[in-house]
């Protein structure tokens, strides 16, 4: 694995980046620790194996790099990751090619990472509302860039039963622009973000805040 980008997004959140290129067998080669294999015994996917080691790995180094103990991870009711013994929030993401570690220090956070592909159109009208969707206008990076902003919204309020389409909306915004925004209602609760975009190769990535 290869760390290609490290960025402190703000005071509060830090993003890793690696590039995935080793098999299965060297990855368990590289984990130092035990931790949550019953949930990697479970995967049966080859690739999805891969990914998950991949971001135990990453995860372990970015606390490493931090001067925190890492004792693997827990998920909540609602499925969402959580450090084990220690109060930082985290989120994860992980493709074929890469993946992507974000800590915060006290608020939630959230990230997600998705290839440019053409099936982000046919789907398009089930994630977007009719406002968003004349907005993207068919441009593949637009749709890139709201659909890994809902998704990392998402994770960000780290609760089941969100509608993409009808629970969280993004603002107009120039494909160019670095900080976005987005809202996310759920029955009485509002929750504002502000969202960094980052494109890598064909990639785009959304962190959430």
């Amino acid at each position: 694995m290869a760390l290609v980008h490290s960025e402190q997004i703000n005071s509060q959140t830090t993003l890793y980046l690696w590039k995935l290129t080793e098999e299965e067998m060297e990855l368990r080669g590289m984990l130092r620790n035990k931790y949550n294999m019953e949930d990697l015994e479970a995967i049966s996917h080859p690739q999805k194996k891969r990914e998950w080691l991949a971001s135990r790995l990453l995860l372990q180094h970015l606390a490493e790099q931090t001067g925190l103990p890492y004792k693997g991870t827990y998920k909540d009711e609602h499925g969402k990751a959580y450090l084990t013994e220690l109060d930082r929030p985290i989120s994860l993401t992980h493709t074929k090619d890469y993946v992507a570690v974000v800590m915060g220090r006290e608020e939630m956070v959230g990230v997600d990472m998705e290839r440019l592909d053409p099936k982000l159109s046919r789907t398009a009208p089930k994630y977007l509302t009719w406002n968003e969707y004349e907005h993207a206008d068919e441009d593949l990076r637009a749709l890139a860039a709201y659909w890994c902003s809902k998704e990392a919204m998402f994770k960000l309020y780290g609760k089941k039963k969100i509608s993409f389409k009808d629970n969280i909306y993004i603002p107009p915004f120039d494909i160019e622009a670095e900080i976005i925004t987005g809202e996310l209602r759920d029955e009485d609760h509002l929750l504002r973000a502000q969202i960094q975009l980052r494109w890598i190769e064909d990639y785009c990535m959304a962190i959430a805040y």
